[in-house]
């Protein structure tokens, strides 16, 4: 059962309920009242006809005979003096013999086993109807006589009855509308639950924009806005999966590719040398081949190995001198330069960095490596720093071919390339600039690409002072 039947079930019930326990308490209260109020009244009359018939026979003389006769007549006269006439009355005599009735009616109070009373009643039903029964004890120097009055009060009881009829009318009218009442209230109140149970769904399917609109703040607009906070997140975790699958494939086809290339040249060559009699200059360019493409796969393996590692390192900065460290970059990369002409031009101020001296070795290798690629031959690279405020800034430029300014953003993913042919052709691999992204992570430095088509490339890399910076 659906949360909004529950609810409406519930109310209806409560409401009910309440309604019939206060109107069985108010009509109850007022029957009792009411019932007690014609006891009352009944016994206070029958008290009077007690008084009058005792005060009648203690005015007669005290050698009167007919003394019997005499209380039937009186009986009479007082009988017809009454407010209300239609009481039934009995007389009886010390032996509980009956002296005068003015209606046939039998009563079982008389009967009953009392000790010393002057007054007793009961209420009895008799044939379907209820009767005030009450017995008085009249005893004076004439003798010892009982006073019984007997009264219908069948009409208090069905006064009741017609109380609870109407009752039951006026509840079915009243629990019609408090049910239309309850039906629009429990709507309003499981509203926002059914349109978060239909934004879970739409979530569910595949809509990961589905959202609800928080209204109010009661525990369901909690809920609500715990709901969105959580698609938010779920949407997050849902975009980065794919986007990490998305360059998990990207990557595995790349890397694929890489390896698929040279692999085709070592082997057709291979058997080449293998099953034709090739001359001396055909072995040497073909051995020669082999050799280069070798290598190129031995650098593709070496710098997996460090992207791996790198993903697993945890470093400690140490402080390190800055003339020391572009020192050993310009003896690693003096020689690669030499080979196809180019100028590297150093211009570093003095200075401290917080690092590891072999991973950023390896960041400004890849830098200037990949401003030697693309530059054309006796081009000029240069490699410069200065201390700036709390921080220590290192700028490669180069006046190479440039990167288009839509192809910056994907330059770090790796295997990615902009210009492939170009890149094989130097021997690159793709894999240079991701090193670089994660040695500048790990440094918890920043750097900034920027990049002109047939200009060159100019890239910045900020270090913080040590205070700035935690443990990598």
């Amino acid at each position: 059962m659906k949360l909004f039947w529950k609810q409406f079930i519930t109310m209806m019930c409560f409401i009910i309920l309440a309604f019939m326990l206060f109107g069985n308490i108010l009509i109850h209260t007022s029957f009792q009242m009411t019932l007690s109020r014609e006891t009352r009244r009944g016994i206070e009359e029958m008290e009077m006809f007690q008084y009058a018939l005792l005060a009648s026979l203690e005015g007669l003389p005290d050698d009167y005979q007919a003394i019997e006769l005499a209380i039937t007549e009186i009986a009479k006269s007082i009988q017809k003096n009454l407010e209300n006439p239609q009481n039934m009355v009995t007389i009886y005599d010390e032996k509980k013999q009956v002296l005068y009735q003015n209606k046939k009616y039998k009563s079982k109070l008389i009967h009953k086993k009392q000790k010393q009373f002057s007054e007793i009643w009961q209420i009895s039903s008799q044939n379907g109807k209820h009767y005030l029964e009450i017995l008085f004890l009249v005893k004076g120097d004439f003798g010892t006589y009982y006073l019984e009055a007997d009264r219908s009060i069948e009409y208090v009881y069905k006064d009741r009855e017609q109380l609870y009829d109407s009752y039951k009318a006026v509840l079915l009218v009243i629990s019609f509308v408090l049910a239309a009442l309850s039906f629009l209230f429990s709507i309003r109140l499981t509203n926002p639950i059914r349109k978060l149970s239909y934004a879970t769904r739409a979530f569910a399917d595949g809509n990961y924009k589905s959202r609800v609109k928080k209204k109010g703040n009661d525990e369901v607009a909690d809920l609500m806005a715990d709901f969105n906070q959580m698609a938010d997140q779920l949407e997050n975790n849902i975009w980065e999966i794919q986007e990490n699958a998305r360059r998990q494939e990207e990557f595995t086809e790349a890397f694929s590719h890489e390896l698929k290339t040279p692999l085709t040249s070592i082997i057709g060559y291979a058997d080449m040398l293998r099953s034709r009699k090739l001359t001396e200059e055909d072995v040497t360019m073909s051995a020669d081949y082999i050799f280069h493409q070798g290598k190129r796969l031995e650098r593709l393996a070496l710098k997996m190995l460090e992207l791996t590692y790198l993903d697993k390192q945890e470093i400690t900065l140490q402080k390190l001198s800055v003339k020391e460290l572009v020192s050993y970059v310009e003896t690693s990369t003096q020689k690669l330069l030499q080979e196809k002409g180019i100028t590297l031009e150093v211009q570093v101020m003095d200075g401290i960095v917080y690092g590891d001296m072999d991973l950023l070795q390896s960041l400004f290798f890849n830098l200037i490596d990949n401003s030697r690629k693309a530059c054309e031959r006796n081009g000029t690279v240069l490699f410069s720093g200065k201390q700036l405020g709390s921080s220590y800034q290192f700028f490669v430029q180069d006046n190479g071919c440039g990167i288009p300014e839509e192809e910056i953003g994907k330059i770090t993913d790796a295997f990615y390339m902009v210009d492939k042919s170009r890149a094989r052709k130097e021997g690159g691999a793709g894999i240079g600039m991701a090193l670089c992204q994660k040695i500048i992570s790990l440094h918890q430095a920043e750097w900034e690409i920027q990049s002109r088509v047939g200009e060159g490339t100019k890239v910045t890399v900020v270090f913080l002072m040590k205070e700035r910076q935690g443990k990598g």
